[in-house]
């Protein structure tokens, strides 16, 4: 039996992550400590950073974690409810990324068509 993984927050890493943290910076009133941010990968990484840099008395709200997950996936409209501390950050679809790969692709070909086209014209 195989379990399920856990539901990614959605983000693309085309820049909504930074605005991501920013909604959860701004929503508790902190801001969080970069130094390691690069090992930021779940959901929970992120929890963990933000418990560092919150005072006692809001660590101790039931909410937190609601809290938490509504403003970190306020970008992406991913159901916050979904979230856990193992959802990794990122989307595992990567499908806005790989949309932007193709319509480069795209360009470059009408670009190079073009050239080519107008360089037999020439001629």
């Amino acid at each position: 039996m195989t379990e399920n993984p856990s539901r990614s927050v959605g983000l693309g890493g085309d820049g909504d992550e930074i605005a991501a943290i920013a909604d959860v910076e701004r929503t508790f009133g902190v801001k969080l400590d970069y130094a390691d941010a690069q090992g930021w990968l779940t959901a929970g990484d992120v929890f963990t950073a933000l418990q560092r840099v919150l005072p006692a008395e809001e660590l101790s709200k039931p909410d937190l974690w609601d809290r938490f997950t509504f403003a970190l996936c306020e970008q992406t409209g991913v159901n916050p409810d979904d979230i856990d501390r193992d959802s990794p950050l990122l989307s595992e679809s990567r499908f806005w990324a790989r949309l932007a790969d193709v319509s480069a692709m795209v360009w470059i070909v009408v670009f190079v068509s073009t050239l080519v086209m107008f360089a037999a014209i020439a001629f």
